[in-house]
């Protein structure tokens, strides 16, 4: 729980460093992680609209993706090292994106605000 806030912490003090005006999301990666506790493990990552998010050291092993902030309609798409879309269903504020049992990578992640 103590290691969880501070992943938030210091997800929210890396969204300071971007501009006000720029919309981001706090985005939990979660990922299927034998040694952990209850089986998984999670990271935050701010992802702002103005660029889709990459990053292989943390989007190599997903399971679910799933937000914990903004409150505001916010959507994103997983996105496929091809380019393509795992499928047509987007996760938001209220609802989390299962991609696998187990963990896939995921190229990228694209959000946009309604």
């Amino acid at each position: 729980m103590r290691a969880a806030a501070l992943t938030l912490l210091s997800a929210a003090a890396l969204a300071g460093a971007q501009s006000d005006s720029d919309p981001y999301g706090i985005v939990v990666v979660e990922k299927v992680d034998p040694e952990a506790f209850n089986g998984r493990s999670n990271q935050t990552i701010n992802v702002y609209v103005s660029e889709d998010y990459q990053n292989p050291e943390i989007l190599g092993e997903v399971s679910t993706l799933y937000f914990i902030y903004p409150w505001y309609t916010y959507f994103c798409f997983a996105i496929r090292e091809d380019g393509t879309y795992y499928n047509d269903e987007y996760f938001g504020i209220d609802k989390a994106l299962h991609l696998s049992d187990d963990n896939v990578v995921v190229g990228s992640i694209s959000c946009r605000v309604e």
